[in-house]
């Protein structure tokens, strides 16, 4: 399991040691011995909107036993290295060293990105990582989520994606680490699906989807998919005159997730006694804020029993569970920060 992101207080911090490097063949660049000091930038306090009042309002992180970084070197071409550093230690900690080989160039600028690129979220979340490439693609964040478990964050953890500038001093190096996303901590109460004036039978919600609508324009009309806020891919430049350490948005639309789990059935079901409640967490990524008459929708989806058929029904979004949250105010949109949000189905 990867590191649990902190959004609050909490400020992790990683004493990152290169050790020099044995080489092999002639053509391998010999690597430079360093230190990076890496910390992780964390927001001072959580947004609370919707009329939350849980006195849970952060998620607390360590580091793993096992853990890697990608330290990328690139100069006005484009790429010129990329290396992995590794940490192992006890499972918990706050602190970690990371020890490899960078392989840059004098004068390269240097940035870190966390998950490591050749890690199963670091595959599934960055698509370009190549030495001579002058831009890194970050794709969907759902893509290497696990299903979101009832007040679990592990899934958030899947997708820590955080990214930091090198700067040196002498021999000395240092990194802030920033959080690329927010998560919106959504609690949500099932109490009935009406369909026809009946509630379906057996319903069963496993997935959610997130978007956001601004009514006054024509885009949404023409183009279903289309988001003014939510960010579905973008791509960072990594050419020494053009980087800025913000990712440019490629595609927005709307973000998908599981929920409980993605076959037909889940512990998140109607009952017709007693409302149920669930919490998910759910990482998110934008590149303007919530601003005032925009519509928050969350779409919730799954199956019900057809007693017709005898069969399981699958249903993209149930009507009463689409619910659409007008904004009142411009709400800003942090990177690190937790938005807890309240429906009620």
């Amino acid at each position: 399991m990867k590191r649990i992101i902190t959004f609050i207080v909490m400020t992790a911090c990683a004493a990152v040691l290169m050790s020099s490097c044995q080489i092999s063949k002639p053509e391998v660049k010999v690597g430079v011995p360093m230190t990076i000091q890496a910390s992780v930038v964390a927001p001072p306090e959580t947004k609370t909107v919707y009329d939350y009042n849980s006195s849970e309002k952060s998620l607390e992180g360590s580091w793993d036993s096992d853990e890697a970084i990608t330290v990328v070197s690139f100069d006005e071409n484009g790429i010129t290295a990329v290396d992995r550093f590794t940490s192992t230690g006890e499972r918990g900690r706050t602190k970690a060293e990371f020890s490899g080989c960078w392989t840059g160039n004098a004068g390269d600028r240097i940035i870190c990105l966390y998950p490591d690129v050749d890690s199963y979220a670091g595959v599934s979340i960055f698509e370009c990582v190549t030495v001579g490439d002058p831009f890194i693609y970050i794709r969907n964040l759902s893509t290497p989520s696990s299903p979101l478990q009832d007040n679990n964050s592990d899934a958030v953890s899947d997708v820590d994606l955080m990214l930091g500038e090198v700067t040196l001093s002498g021999d000395v190096a240092h990194v802030n680490l920033e959080h690329l996303f927010a998560v919106f901590r959504i609690e949500a109460t099932l109490q009935n699906l009406p369909y026809d004036g009946e509630p379906y039978y057996g319903a069963n919600i496993n997935s959610i989807r997130i978007k956001c609508v601004d009514p006054e324009s024509n885009d949404y009309d023409d183009y279903p998919m289309m988001d003014p806020v939510f960010v579905r891919r973008s791509s960072l430049d990594v050419t020494t005159d053009s980087y800025t350490g913000k990712p440019k948005t490629e595609e927005k639309g709307p973000l998908d997730y599981f929920l409980i789990s993605a076959g037909y059935y889940s512990n998140f079901q109607m009952n017709e006694d007693t409302p149920v409640t669930k919490t998910f967490f759910v990482p998110v990524r934008f590149d303007r804020n919530l601003e005032a008459g925009y519509k928050l929708c969350l779409q919730f989806g799954g199956y019900y029993y057809d007693y017709h058929t005898g069969n399981p029904t699958q249903i993209d979004v149930f009507p009463a569970g689409d619910k659409q949250i007008t904004l009142p105010s411009t709400l800003p949109l942090e990177n690190g920060k937790v938005y807890c949000i309240n429906v009620t189905i």
